[in-house]
């Protein structure tokens, strides 16, 4: 069963049944999250996100009972993103697939055997270019499918790794960004500007994120004082999850939202950095 942990609404009670507005959806294997942006303003007028685990129910029951007690989804919208957060993804370098290499085959060999499921695949804008690969369940596809219109599809790891490695950024040192989420963190290290991993890690508890964070800095023999930490989504100042971390990074940030997105009252039930993954999709 779907548990709905977060809800911000503005003025989508009194939209059309069928609106020009944006819908983004977010799929993990543990969570499902629905924004509403303006389609004049480019504000947001809603959020939902819903927890579950997919391992233990089907797609189709799930897509159905978030419906039951979503009021985003109880309308349609003409404009549908659909941003794939799943774990069995793998970054190419694009040049790698100009040598007549198929995508599946690299999911093929990092996450195993593909049948029964769709490969998706988008580039990454960055320099050298990157093509991000995703195996999608059949199930998942037919209950997007069944219960959205006028769909396109992305994924999230091309917003994350736009984002990490944006020319807006300075490197001096490395930066170890993190999103948090229920049951799962994103995690991209960037070292001397490069990109070195971009990758889903499952989590249950403080112990788990800690160990992940510190096994990808040992990968790359760099050390944690000398490494910028930054956090967004289920992490609040005060609790033993940021405690722990604060004692092995030095230097912590919380990357937040824009303050323009950030207009319905809501909004002042969370901390800025808390629905920062979510937001940074469009």
């Amino acid at each position: 069963m779907a548990k709905k942990v977060v809800s911000v609404y503005g003025d989508i009670s009194i939209k059309s049944p069928f609106n020009s507005d944006q819908l983004i959806i977010e799929i993990s294997n543990f969570h499902i999250a629905c924004i509403v942006k303006l389609s004049i303003q480019g504000e947001l007028s809603a959020v939902e996100v819903y927890n579950f685990n997919s391992n233990e129910e089907e797609w189709y029951n799930i897509f159905q009972d978030i419906r039951m007690k979503s009021k985003i989804l109880n309308r349609g919208f003409i404009d549908t993103r659909v941003f794939l957060n799943l774990s069995e993804t793998v970054l190419i370098p694009t040049d790698f697939l100009k040598e007549s290499t198929n995508a599946a085959d690299y999911l093929q060999l990092i996450h195993g055997d593909s049948i029964n499921q769709i490969v998706k695949t988008e580039t990454i804008e960055v320099e050298p270019s990157i093509t991000v690969a995703t195996k999608i369940k059949r199930g998942l596809m037919d209950a997007i499918n069944s219960n959205l219109m006028m769909i396109s599809i992305h994924n999230s790891f091309k917003v994350f790794v736009e984002n990490l490695m944006s020319p807006n950024r300075t490197y001096n040192h490395s930066l170890l960004k993190v999103q948090i989420y229920y049951a799962e963190i994103m995690v991209g290290l960037v070292y001397n500007g490069k990109l070195q991993i971009a990758q889903l890690y499952g989590q249950n508890t403080s112990e788990d994120i800690l160990y992940h964070l510190l096994n990808v800095l040992q990968q790359y023999n760099l050390k944690a004082e000398e490494t910028t930490l930054e956090l967004s989504g289920l992490i609040e100042i005060k609790t033993p999850l940021y405690e722990n971390l604060k004692k092995v990074f030095p230097r912590i940030t919380f990357e937040v939202a824009k303050e323009d997105l950030i207009v319905l009252h809501d909004f002042t039930k969370y901390s800025k950095h808390y629905l920062t993954p979510y937001l940074n999709l469009k």
